[in-house]
């Protein structure tokens, strides 16, 4: 589809059809970067309160947490009042997702899943207007390297789940009328590349989006054989859902020919933040507030997250799990919007399946979402390739259900090599203080 269509005519209806207004908080944005940074702050301090105000009247969760500091009516919330909230922890979604939904609320609910990055799954709901916010934020850091809504895109993704779901009619509905294509991020031998490559070289996308771990892959077979890809280079590169290392930059800048702009959110946490640039990860402030808790002598510390229009259910001051640092000083792109500096915590790893071939560890991680009931896990693959998963649960499984995800393992890794479950009270964290998900002891091909 002609890219101009797209963005002004096929994108809005697209949207709106969705029940999302997406368009129009894109707009709001690239209206509201140019505010300054008091500007920007009265605007957080306006919509928090008024959130606060909706959690008073209409979430039993929160009733009972402003109950606790005092609160016995709504005159009495301010904005001094943010602050004596005690943070919202996983645990609190687990264990009180019900009273946590507004009850008012008459707009359309999406249940998600976390994708277990952190070894605990979780559900948690949604909003379209919430979604629509966070989707705008994302065009928006696009927008900064002149990738406009509606340029041709492709994504390297990971959800096995979600690829299973991409019926005839959405792939061609992406394709042909939104730009998009999205192409399996577990495939990394030469064979799938270089369908990639041929796929790349024929829809010649100006962004292209993924795992770091996997653009740097794809980078790599580009170094080695520039030719199956025809000179096609995009404008821009995207990273997201990793810890972005500056060898994999230096590489995916080096070969594709363009900025590289790191993306930072999560799953239950939204769009947190986009890379401008000039290199600096600029917070979406219209949208979510960012807290540090309980900072080191370096500013460094835990990661509280509000999302300033999640109505249906509101998270306030919710504890993402990773480690940031806020900056203070003005970003030379002039956008007087925050930034955020260190982040800690975000690293997914390969397992090795059949012949060497590098698999992304989400793909195991999808497999385990699908027990009922799972609290947290650890995957550890053995020198000889076999995998160790440990579970903490509640009910007991059935052998018949293990052996249904014994046996997807074992399709993913292409091998029918031993996978083992052992049932645990608790994991501890790593040395770093954060859970790890996998430990690989198995050698990785040389590249």
């Amino acid at each position: 589809m002609n890219e101009w269509m797209t963005q002004h005519i096929v994108l809005p209806i697209h949207e709106r059809l969705r029940g999302r207004k997406t368009m129009a908080c894109y707009q709001s944005l690239r209206q509201s970067e140019k505010l300054s940074s008091s500007e920007i702050k009265a605007l957080q301090k306006q919509k928090l309160l008024k959130l606060m105000c909706h959690c008073w009247a209409e979430v039993p969760f929160y009733q009972r947490r402003f109950q606790e500091i005092g609160i016995g009516k709504k005159e009495q919330i301010t904005m001094d009042l943010f602050q004596h909230l005690p943070p919202v922890e996983r645990m609190d979604v687990r264990e009180h997702l019900n009273d946590m939904v507004a009850k008012g609320y008459k707009r359309q609910l999406i249940r998600h899943t976390t994708g277990g990055s952190t070894g605990e799954p979780l559900v948690f709901y949604t909003d379209l207007d919430k979604e629509s916010w966070h989707n705008a934020a994302k065009l928006r850091g696009r927008g900064w390297y002149g990738i406009e809504p509606g340029s041709r895109q492709v994504d390297f993704w990971g959800s096995p789940v979600e690829l299973d779901k991409l019926d005839a009619f959405r792939i061609f509905k992406d394709r042909w009328l939104l730009n998009h294509i999205v192409l399996s991020a577990f495939d990394l031998t030469d064979d799938g590349l270089a369908r990639d490559a041929a796929l790349l070289r024929q829809f010649r996308p100006r962004l292209v989006y993924g795992y770091p771990t996997v653009l740097y892959h794809v980078a790599l077979f580009m170094e080695r054989q520039p030719e199956a890809f025809e000179g096609w280079r995009p404008e821009l590169v995207t990273c997201t859902s990793e810890v972005l290392y500056p060898n994999q930059r230096c590489k995916i800048e080096e070969v594709f020919g363009c900025p590289v702009g790191d993306e930072y959110g999560s799953r239950d946490g939204g769009h947190l933040a986009h890379e401008c640039p000039a290199g600096r990860r600029h917070i979406p402030a219209e949208h979510v507030l960012l807290e540090v808790d309980k900072p080191d002598e370096e500013g460094v510390g835990e990661l509280l997250v509000t999302n300033l229009d999640g109505y249906g259910m509101p998270l306030l001051r919710y504890r993402v799990g990773d480690l940031v640092k806020l900056l203070d000083d003005p970003c030379p792109c002039g956008m007087a919007l925050p930034t955020l500096g260190q982040i800690t915590g975000r690293m997914t790893d390969f397992i090795i399946g059949k012949d060497g071939t590098l698999i992304h560890s989400a793909a195991a991680v999808y497999v385990l979402r699908e027990l009922s009931d799972l609290k947290q896990f650890k995957i550890i693959q053995r020198e000889d390739l076999s995998i160790d998963v440990m579970l903490v649960r509640d009910p007991p499984y059935q052998e018949e259900q293990l052996k249904g995800i014994r046996c997807k393992m074992q399709q993913m890794l292409q091998m029918e090599i031993p996978v083992r479950f052992s049932f645990v009270d608790f994991i501890p964290p790593g040395k770093s203080g954060k859970y790890v998900t996998l430990v690989s002891e198995a050698k990785a091909p040389s590249q």
